[in-house]
């Protein structure tokens, strides 16, 4: 552990773990309200799990990325679309708090409003201008902003234009919510409840210090001053992205499992010599295989965590083959996940065909996240084993 004792930190995983049953009985009200339901949402919040990697200076319990870890799974493995949620919001606060300056964190936290944050990287389409002071967003169009309805502050990646419109970088920018215009877009079949709807900005003024650059902030090089001597807010920007994006594939594949094992003992067996599924020597192979790959991920999302803090702590920045590695480990243990949940349907058989079975929103909500390309297996292999090979990787903003 770095910034907090043992107890707090098991306490915390276990707030998170105490969520799983709540959050099954609002699965079905989740995927139809299409967003978190605000009964969620005031849990998080008042349990104190929303500000785990906030600053202390602001209320926050300033965990580590280990904690973060293991709470993101916990939620997941009661809701795929609660813990997607739950994982970014916390994962932009880090983000927030190490990209920033003072003067940004004062405004943020010193309203007193209950703060939650919201955003995506890359805009669809935008259009910038540098004026005194700061920039003007004349037009600007994000998707896939998850969690949108319950933020009040977004974080959004911005070119960085000089006075004469020429594009001179990529920028972080953080703006209150009440500034964005959110459209009702997310119809989907997995992650429904995420809420992650497009976004749109039109002459949104954006003051200078709430502007920093992205190429900075992914080789370390932070605006946070203030929080130099604290090791959370040196964790490498890029893989703690990745982390959040891809650790609530564990427990989505661990609800499977569990799921599985409790209705298996009432399952009839056809055409396997036994009268119970559960006495039939492939169920035997079946489960001990899901088991052990679910139990492998864990283990490597573990590893990157404990990479993560244990450079956070060094005093120096993770370098660069050590965030594409973790990106490439991170992708393989999304990859043994979804070995683990595709063993699990066959398991299952044509059950699972009935509307509304478990393991179809499971399914589903999996599937959505397998697909974002920041935790890709095949590009993310593909980095790591251009970098073992003594070439660069083709993933520049790592």
């Amino acid at each position: 552990m770095t910034s907090i004792a043992v107890e707090t930190a098991t306490d915390l995983v276990e707030k998170a773990r105490s969520f799983a049953p709540r959050l099954r009985e609002r699965a079905k009200e989740t995927d139809e309200l299409r967003r978190i339901p605000e009964a969620t949402i005031k849990e998080l919040k008042e349990t104190g799990l929303f500000h785990i990697l906030r600053p202390k200076r602001f209320g926050g319990y300033e965990a580590d990325m280990k904690t973060y870890t293991k709470c993101v799974a916990e939620v997941s493995r009661g809701c795929g679309s609660t813990g997607w949620v739950y994982g970014l919001c916390c994962i932009r606060e880090l983000m927030i708090s190490e990209s920033f300056s003072e003067k940004t964190h004062l405004e943020i936290y010193g309203s007193g409003e209950d703060v939650l944050f919201a955003g995506v990287f890359e805009p669809r389409k935008i259009k910038v201008q540098k004026v005194e002071g700061g920039y003007i967003i004349e037009e600007g169009f994000w998707p896939f902003c998850s969690g949108s309805l319950h933020a009040t502050w977004g974080y959004f990646g911005m070119p960085i234009v000089d006075e004469k419109g020429n594009h001179v970088d990529q920028g972080l920018i953080t703006v209150p919510m009440s500034q964005v215009e959110i459209a009702d877009d997310w119809n989907v079949v997995g992650l429904k409840g995420t809420g992650s709807n497009s976004v749109y900005m039109n002459g949104v003024f954006v003051p200078d210090h709430r502007v920093v650059s992205f190429t900075d902030a992914i080789h370390g090089k932070f605006q946070s001053s203030h929080f130099r001597d604290i090791p959370l807010y040196n964790t490498a920007l890029f893989p703690a992205l990745a982390m959040s994006l891809a650790v609530p594939a564990l427990g989505m594949a661990q609800a499977a499992l569990e799921f599985f094992m409790k209705v298996l003992p009432n399952r009839k067996a056809a055409n396997l010599g036994v009268e119970q599924l559960s006495e039939a020597a492939s169920t035997h192979n079946q489960v001990a295989e899901v088991s052990l790959k679910i139990e492998a991920a864990e283990l490597l999302f573990h590893k990157v965590a404990d990479n993560l803090d244990t450079w956070a702590g060094s005093g120096e920045y993770m370098p660069k083959p050590e965030r594409v590695k973790s990106l490439a480990t991170l992708g393989y243990a999304v990859q043994i996940c979804k070995e683990a949940i595709d063993l699990i349907l066959l398991a299952s058989g044509s059950a699972i065909v009935a509307q509304g079975h478990p393991l179809q929103r499971i399914s589903a909500d999996f599937s959505a996240l397998y697909t974002h390309r920041t935790i890709s297996p095949i590009t993310s292999k593909e980095n790591y084993g251009r970098v073992l090979c003594a070439l660069d990787s083709n993933t520049k903003n790592i």
